[in-house]
């Protein structure tokens, strides 16, 4: 359309120039009232040249603006031939796709079935951690116990050790005591004998012995009497 207009305007202004060159080829063969006519053709022309001209500038911004529209509506076009052309392309892959959405979806299935697993299985490895940790806590307090346990044994050995020592010492001590409170005894008796013997010797009799119930009495197989046998013979044999 644009091409028709421009030939359009082009035939008008070769129409023009062609008539201008025809007047000015007539001018010097025609006299002075035929100039004044010619004068008003070509005013007339001109005017009307002028008139195509503006119209042919107007046109052509027309055609301008037109070929922008045009070339806008081609635009559109193209895009909506491009959008066409993919969506006959999706419809015409359309089964082909829904198989690969059952799969997704079978796969989506299978992954998360897999997590449930993974998940129960991470369930039963906590469990199994804590009970790990659980027997491993165990383990540290019987060893802890075990080294309490034998802590205390040593200190318990040590203890009857000591214990044993100090009542074997104060045994000792004891018995000591004992020897010598009974050595002492012993004295006292012999002398007391001693004297009896030389009191019944003088007198004939021997004299009462006054008992002090305050002071404890000596077991009779605790005293040992040291005598001479000779003495005792003696005093028998005089009596």
């Amino acid at each position: 359309m644009l091409n028709t207009l421009k030939g359009l305007l082009n035939a008008g202004k070769e129409i023009l120039n062609e008539g201008k060159v025809i007047v000015n080829a007539e001018k010097p063969k025609r006299n002075v009232q035929e100039s004044d006519m010619g004068a008003d053709i070509l005013s007339h022309f001109q005017q009307s040249w002028a008139d195509i001209h503006s119209l042919s500038e107007e046109n052509a911004k027309n055609a301008s603006t037109v070929a922008d529209q045009i070339n806008i509506m081609h635009m559109k076009i193209s895009n909506d031939y491009r959008n066409l052309a993919q969506a006959v392309h999706v419809l015409t892959i359309a089964p082909c796709l829904k198989t690969q959405v059952d799969n997704c979806a079978v796969q989506v299935t299978s992954i998360h079935n897999s997590f449930e697993k993974v998940e129960q299985s991470l369930l039963t490895l906590e469990d199994l951690i804590e009970k790990i940790e659980l027997e491993q806590r165990k383990v540290e307090h019987r060893h802890k116990f075990a080294l309490y346990k034998e802590e205390k044994l040593v200190n318990l050995e040590k203890a009857r050790v000591v214990l044993s020592s100090k009542h074997a010492q104060d045994v000792v001590k004891h018995e000591l005591k004992q020897k010598k409170m009974l050595e002492e005894r012993q004295q006292v008796f012999e002398e007391a004998f001693r004297k009896d013997i030389e009191t019944y010797k003088s007198l004939g009799e021997i004299p009462k012995i006054e008992i002090n119930n305050s002071q404890p009495s000596a077991l009779l197989e605790d005293m040992q009497i040291d005598f001479d046998k000779k003495e005792l013979d003696q005093f028998l044999k005089d009596a």
